[in-house]
């Protein structure tokens, strides 16, 4: 399982706009959750995040947790408008990538995590996320993670 195998169009945004940190994880939440899970899925970007932060470096956010209201892992993309402090001291956030998967989904969570930060680490590829003119654009880039090695 890849990244972009739980990503759907409507689970991809482009020039999101939020302030802060906890509005962006509320956004992801509502990118991500089943109906009706909204609040369980915050709470689990949120507690991930309390551990520290999931920045990884280079403007790329990586939240992600685990929610036992979940029966499948989802996920999603945003770029925002504006780069935002992660709290972590580093650089602001410009790109996220946001997964969470069921509770016992343990090895599939960390699979999910390795992919994300293989693909996050081609300079190429950030710079093409980062100029992507709008959604479909950042879509098509995404497809392209999917079929890289």
């Amino acid at each position: 399982m890849r990244f972009t195998d739980l990503l759907r169009p409507d689970s991809i945004v482009a020039d999101l706009r939020v302030t802060s940190r906890h509005a962006l994880l509320e956004a992801l939440a509502r990118l991500v959750a089943p109906a009706g899970a909204d609040l369980a899925v915050l709470e689990a970007l949120t507690e991930r995040e309390s551990l520290g932060s999931t920045a990884l470096g280079n403007g790329i956010a990586l939240p992600h947790g685990r929610c036992a209201e979940l029966a499948e892992p989802a996920g999603a993309f945003v770029r925002l408008a504006r780069p935002i402090p992660f709290g972590d001291g580093g650089p602001p956030v410009d790109l996220v990538a946001a997964i969470v998967t069921p509770t016992h989904f343990t090895a599939a969570h960390l699979s999910l995590l390795a992919d994300i930060a293989t693909r996050a680490s081609d300079a190429a590829s950030v710079e093409r996320l980062r100029r992507a003119p709008d959604a479909a654009a950042l879509r098509a880039e995404l497809a392209r993670w999917g079929h890289a090695n």
